[in-house]
């Protein structure tokens, strides 16, 4: 069995633990709080209407809170809405333990799924299989599930080869160290990968950076050697009605099929962004969104 290396950055200043300043990450935006959980203190933000629709949101890092600014108003009169980073991404610092594997996401997840109430939860890329996971498990706190940019199990290692093909981040210790030190350049680069259009990559990098500034977590290498460990989720249909969300765009992505994401799910391309299409494109995504809640 490989070493584990996650734990380094569950330990403060020794990883990317402990380095948060909670006062500036609570003054960021409007309506921020944290949320005790087994796998650290989960920063999130609420606000909407009790209207038709509650939704829960989770950041696929880099991205952070902050990258939701424009998601944000096409929700605020439509939808009772909630978004927040899990435990190694922006100002959620994972806890001691806690070793970055699909179970411990789960786990921490519902936690703050329980804390919000039943929801239709977007979960982005590898937040995709958590959200798969939590339906399986607790399917009366999913009323749907949204997987923007989750790919098949075999196509996410497919992607890893494409995003990693030096296996650095794959590397126990080496890669929590490139973490630590090179956070806003790894950064960088996804977006320069990622983004459909040079336009989006400056302000999603300045939102990142806005985290990295007060301590902001990126623990790409431990959740990419997590994730390994684990098995694959089952590909049998899920108990709650489920849409896969694609940017084609994405050239880390450009060998993966949504067709074979999840057995059942809906498929919906937004030809025209790549891996957040939520956020780039906010106003077509949310009234795909509604129109999907309505029609279930």
């Amino acid at each position: 069995m490989a070493f584990d290396a996650t734990w380094m950055d569950t330990v403060p200043h020794l990883g990317q633990a402990g380095r948060v300043d909670e006062a500036r990450a609570l003054a960021s935006r409007p309506g921020l709080s944290f949320v005790e959980t087994s796998g650290g203190r989960i920063r999130m933000r609420r606000g909407g209407s009790t209207g038709e629709l509650s939704v829960l949101m989770a950041a696929d890092g880099p991205n952070v809170i902050e990258h939701y600014d424009r998601l944000i108003p096409p929700l605020e009169a439509r939808v009772d809405w909630a978004v927040f980073e899990p435990p190694g991404t922006g100002a959620s610092a994972p806890a001691r333990g806690f070793d970055f594997t699909i179970d411990a996401f789960t786990q921490s997840c519902t936690e703050v799924l329980e804390t919000v109430g039943p929801r239709t939860l977007v979960f982005p890329c590898y937040l995709g299989f958590v959200g798969q996971r939590i339906a399986r498990s607790r399917p009366e706190l999913v009323r749907g599930l949204v997987m923007p940019q989750t790919p098949s199990w075999s196509d996410m290692q497919r992607w890893a080869d494409t995003v990693d093909p030096k296996r650095l981040l794959r590397t126990p210790v080496i890669g929590q160290l490139m973490l630590v030190l090179r956070r806003r350049d790894v950064a960088a680069t996804w977006y320069r990968m990622s983004t459909s259009d040079p336009s989006f990559r400056a302000p999603f990098t300045e939102a990142a950076n806005e985290a990295f500034a007060f301590g902001g977590c990126f623990c790409l290498a431990s959740l990419m050697q997590g994730y390994q460990r684990g098995p694959a989720p089952p590909s049998t249909e899920l108990p709650v009605p489920a849409a896969v969300v694609w940017g084609p765009r994405d050239r880390t992505h450009r060998q993966s099929d949504p067709a074979q994401s999840v057995r059942g799910a809906k498929v919906v391309t937004m030809a025209e962004c790549g891996h957040s299409p939520e956020l780039e494109d906010p106003e077509r995504f949310v009234d795909w969104l509604l129109r999907w809640h309505r029609k279930r």
